[in-house]
This record gives structure tokens, sequence and C-alpha cells, in this order.
């Protein structure tokens, strides 16, 4: 049996921790325990700024215009 710690949001439950792949659509129980769980991104025990935060986790997807169009790149509508 393995345990993963993680998050309850919106009803779905999150893992806080990385799951291989291979774990899709496995079965879970939740066990819902009394002790505090830290739920900010892996940072080594330093506090980052949004900036910073931003900046590490951010991806070039080779889109020039995708914040300008994310409806037509999500939902196929035509470009404005």
């Amino acid at each position: 049996m393995e345990s993963v710690k993680g998050t309850i949001r919106n009803g779905v439950a999150l893992p806080l921790e990385p799951v291989a792949e291979s774990d899709e659509g496995r079965s879970v129980i939740i066990t819902f325990v009394d002790e505090p769980v830290e739920t900010s991104p892996q940072t080594n025990g330093e506090h980052l700024s949004l900036d910073e935060i931003i900046e590490r986790f951010k991806v070039d997807t080779g889109i020039p215009d995708l914040a300008a169009q994310h409806d037509h790149y999500l939902y196929g509508t035509p470009k404005r």
C-alpha cells in the first residue's frame, strides 16, 4: 500500500506529491487526518514572490498570441 498526502478542494482530492502516470485510474481509499498539510509549491523552504513563482513554472508553448486568443485555441472559436 502506498500513501500520498493531499488535500480536498471543491470536493476533489488533490495530491501534494508527484503521482506516477501509471497510477492513473487506480482505486484509492481516502483517510481524513487532523494534522495540517503544507499546500504551497515545493520551494525547499524558501518564500517566493508571485513573479518568482511565475518565472519558475512558466512553460513556453511557442504560441505568441495564446493569451489574446485563448478561446480560439481552447474552443476553436474564430480569432478576433
